[in-house]
């Protein structure tokens, strides 16, 4: 895992991987930039499974963290024109999950 992940991420100052046990791995990035790299670019995945992340936020206990959620990129197909808006967006994205954001760059719109 720590090599594969390393390999595929590519960080520029590098990441430490450590094994937390109970199927818990705490990625440090030692630049903003390779973190936001990963945290933008998921879904992650490894051996076929999913690999749920989570910043943690100063006095977070890694071990107790519930992660049960992952954000992933929708794409909707042959919604008819003039329908297309980032309110049916929000609709659908609060239908299927929880809405995050709203990319309009494949319409002309950002």
């Amino acid at each position: 895992m720590r090599s594969t992940m390393a390999n595929v991420w590519h960080p520029v100052k590098g990441v430490q991987i450590r094994d937390l046990g109970e199927k818990r791995y705490l990625f440090q990035f030692f630049h903003i930039m390779d973190l936001e790299r990963v945290l933008n670019g998921s879904p992650w995945t490894f051996n076929n499974h999913l690999l749920i992340i989570h910043k943690l936020q100063k006095g977070e206990d890694p071990l107790k963290m519930l992660l049960i959620y992952s954000p992933s990129w929708v794409q909707i197909h042959d919604v008819p024109i003039g329908f297309v808006t980032e309110n049916l967006a929000i609709q659908i994205g609060n239908f299927i999950g929880e809405f995050l954001e709203y990319d309009g760059s494949n319409l002309g719109k950002e």
